[in-house]
C-alpha cells in the first residue's frame, strides 16, 4: 500500500515539476500570435517619429483601433497640432483641426496614416507569405520581432517590423521602412490595453450623428 502511495506521490511531482517548467521561446511566441490573433480592439499612447528626406519630425498621439478598418487618432503634441482628430468608419475619413476649426470628409485613405496602426500590421502579417521572426535583444531586454511585407508596392511604405516584449507580451516598437530599406516611420508604444470595448460612436463626429 506505501508503495502504491509512492508511486502515485513520485508521478505526481513529476507533473507538477513539468507543468511548472518555463516556457520556451516557441511557447512565447504560439502565446503572442494567439493573442495578436484574438485581438478585436486596443487603445494605446504612442510616440510617432516621422522620417523624411530633409529631417524628421515627432508626435505624441493617442490611438484607438477596432477590427477590421475602423480607428481615431488624436494629437496630444507638438501644441500647434494638439487636438488634432482623424476619423475612419472603414468608409470614410474625417480630419477635424482645432486651430481653425474646421472639418474635412474624405473617402480616400492615407498609407501612412494606415501604416501607424498595429491592426493593420497584423492584417499584413497574417496574410503575408513573406514572414520572418527573430528573438533580438534592444536595451538589455529581449523581444520578438517580426518582419513582414506592405501590400501595394509602395515605394515610400515597403515593409514593417515589429518588436513585442517577451515579458509583457504587448508591442513595443513598431517601424516601417522603404524599398531601399530606410526607415522611415517609428511608433513607440508608451501605454497599450488589448480589447478595451468600443462603441461605434466613437469613430463618428458627432456632427454627423
Amino acid at each position: 500500500m506505501m508503495r502504491g502511495r509512492g508511486i502515485i506521490l513520485s508521478i505526481f511531482i513529476i507533473l507538477l515539476i513539468t507543468g511548472c517548467a518555463p516556457k520556451t521561446e516557441q511557447d512565447i511566441f504560439y502565446d503572442v500570435q494567439k493573442k495578436l490573433h484574438k485581438m478585436e480592439s486596443y487603445t494605446c499612447r504612442v510616440e510617432i517619429t516621422s522620417i523624411g528626406n530633409k529631417g524628421s519630425q515627432k508626435y505624441v498621439m493617442k490611438q484607438w483601433f477596432k477590427k477590421p478598418n475602423r480607428y481615431k487618432l488624436e494629437v496630444i503634441s507638438p501644441e500647434n497640432l494638439k487636438g488634432k482628430i482623424t476619423l475612419s468608419n472603414g468608409k470614410k475619413v474625417w480630419i477635424y483641426h482645432p486651430g481653425i476649426e474646421q472639418t474635412w470628409i474624405t473617402d480616400e485613405f492615407s498609407n501612412e496614416e494606415q501604416n501607424l496602426f498595429l491592426g493593420y500590421f497584423i492584417k499584413n502579417f497574417l496574410n503575408s507569405e513573406q514572414v520572418n521572426v527573430n528573438v533580438e535583444g534592444l536595451d538589455d531586454k529581449k523581444y520578438f520581432v517580426i518582419d513582414t511585407d506592405i501590400p501595394g508596392n509602395h515605394a515610400y511604405y515597403h515593409k514593417e517590423r515589429l518588436w513585442i516584449d517577451m515579458e509583457k507580451m504587448q508591442p513595443y516598437l513598431l517601424e516601417v521602412f522603404d524599398v531601399k530599406g530606410d526607415k522611415r516611420i517609428e511608433v513607440k508604444y508608451e501605454v497599450f490595453e488589448y480589447n478595451p470595448k468600443l462603441k461605434e460612436e466613437l469613430f463618428y463626429f458627432q456632427a454627423d450623428d
